[in-house]
């Protein structure tokens, strides 16, 4: 499907949570789609619900539907086919709701936490940009005229506005080019292991990845065995939806050890990079105490909580650095151009 015909996540919440309420009213599935295809504004999504009546009239299981769009993942295609055989729709279908509206905003909270960074360092490249190509050629003829040692700062200013000036377009050309090579190399799974693996080791954010890995997968699991799946289909499903490669490993070891008898508890304890002991802990008591869904809703609270708070402080945390970069940069340009006239006045 193309790009544009992409459905949002909130038209998605809105679907399941208006489709759990009419089927619990007793509306039919077919007159359900209809419905909810003619109050749609977006044209894709009323294809895909137009479809979804079309193919329900005809006998098709709604998962099916689901699950030949490339819009619906695997998770959201398992809740409502685990809700369609155990008879309980409706009420997965709430489930299903909350799962995406969670993991919208944990997606959000992400994003926000590096918004602040984003937003200097474009306008500290727009401003960059303009000084080189605007305003420094005017002082190029001045300074390179000038009958004195120009600075260290000058000269490398001199340098790269010359730069700019006779290769401006190759430089900037250049580097799209090697946006676009470094974008396509990201897809390859060797290169995505490699940075999944770095990611989870810097300063700061590593932390913040291991936690925001651990909420996935604890609300997922807990979600998925309270709309009835069995512990091998619940992990297979939280491991094709985390979105570091080194957690999907772990998991796929995870799942081949649960297979042949070990306790969930016990697989993950071999991998303790990637799984702290509070995690672990917990998870046993579920198994003992017989409320796993509940030891796992408890871990998706905390560890989400946690994903809360880290990215409400890393704003605090990078703003110093970013002002003392930005001092630099402002340092650095006043000096190549305060210095050599300072040196001219100074000889008069």
């Amino acid at each position: 499907m193309p790009i544009f015909e992409n459905i949002k996540i909130q038209e998605k919440v809105d679907l399941v949570r208006n489709l759990s309420l009419l089927i619990k009213s007793g509306a039919p599935v077919n007159e359900s789609f209809e419905l909810l295809a003619k109050q749609s504004r977006n044209p894709a999504f009323k294809k895909i619900l137009t479809r979804a009546k079309e193919k329900t009239e005809q006998g098709s299981p709604i998962h099916q539907v689901f699950e030949e769009d490339s819009n619906f993942d695997n998770v959201f295609v398992s809740f409502i086919r685990a809700g369609e055989e155990s008879g309980t729709l409706d009420e997965n279908l709430i489930l299903l709701g909350d799962w995406l509206e969670r993991q919208n905003n944990l997606k959000k909270e992400m994003s926000s936490a590096t918004l602040y960074p984003k937003i200097i360092i474009v306008f500290a490249t727009i401003l960059g940009a303009g000084l080189s190509l605007f305003v420094l050629p005017q002082l190029t003829n001045v300074f390179a005229g000038l009958d004195v040692d120009l600075p260290l700062t000058t000269v490398i200013l001199l340098w790269f506005t010359d730069l700019m000036e006779n290769y401006g377009l190759q430089f900037f050309g250049g580097l799209i080019v090697f946006a676009i090579i470094l974008y396509f190399l990201t897809k390859l799974m060797a290169v995505k292991k490699m940075i999944d693996k770095m990611m989870l080791n810097l300063p700061i954010f590593g932390t913040l990845n291991k936690e925001y890995q651990l909420t996935i997968i604890s609300q997922l699991a807990a979600i998925l065995f309270k709309s009835g799946l069995p512990v091998r289909q619940t992990l297979s499903i939280v491991n094709e939806s985390v979105t570091n490669m080194e957690y999907a490993k772990s998991l796929s070891e995870v799942i081949m050890r649960v297979e042949k008898g070990t306790k969930l508890s016990s697989a993950v304890e071999n991998h303790p990079h990637l799984y702290p002991e509070i995690f672990i802990s917990v998870i046993a008591t579920g198994e003992s105490s017989g409320a796993f869904s509940d030891s796992l809703t408890y871990l998706a609270n905390f560890f989400g909580n946690r994903v809360t708070e880290r990215t409400k402080r890393i704003p605090v945390v990078i703003e110093p650095m970013l002002l003392v970069f930005i001092g630099l940069f402002v340092a650095f340009i006043a000096s190549a151009i305060v210095l050599p006239v300072y040196q001219i006045t100074t000889g008069i």
